[in-house]
């Protein structure tokens, strides 16, 4: 037998490897596809989510700081003072003074 004989079972082996080889190469690289669309779809939906979420709370916040200006505006008009327009508002007279301020400044 010389050394240039054609082995078949080795031929066979390294046709399944190197076929291995690519199948396991072409999984990852459709793996790592797959998962990036998947995270910016996710992270898409995350993101809009939390932003429907904080615009929201932040649009709630403003409407209740809106609310709250225009009693502590009719009270002032009747001419409550600070402390009356506290504790009618459940507020500390602090923060009635700081919105008064912002209001006017």
């Amino acid at each position: 037998m010389s050394i240039f004989e054609y082995d078949q079972e080795k031929h066979m082996r390294q046709e399944r490897e190197a076929a291995w080889k690519e199948g396991r190469r072409s999984g990852l690289e459709e793996g790592r596809r797959s998962g990036l669309e998947e995270g910016r779809r996710s992270g898409l939906e995350e993101g809009r989510r939390s932003g429907l979420e904080e615009g929201r709370r932040s649009g709630l916040e403003e409407g209740r700081e809106q609310i709250l200006e225009q009693q502590i505006q009719k009270k002032l008009a009747k001419g409550k003072s600070v402390s009356e327009i506290a504790a009618e508002l459940e507020e500390t007279e602090e923060r009635i003074q700081d919105l008064i301020r912002v209001m006017h400044g």
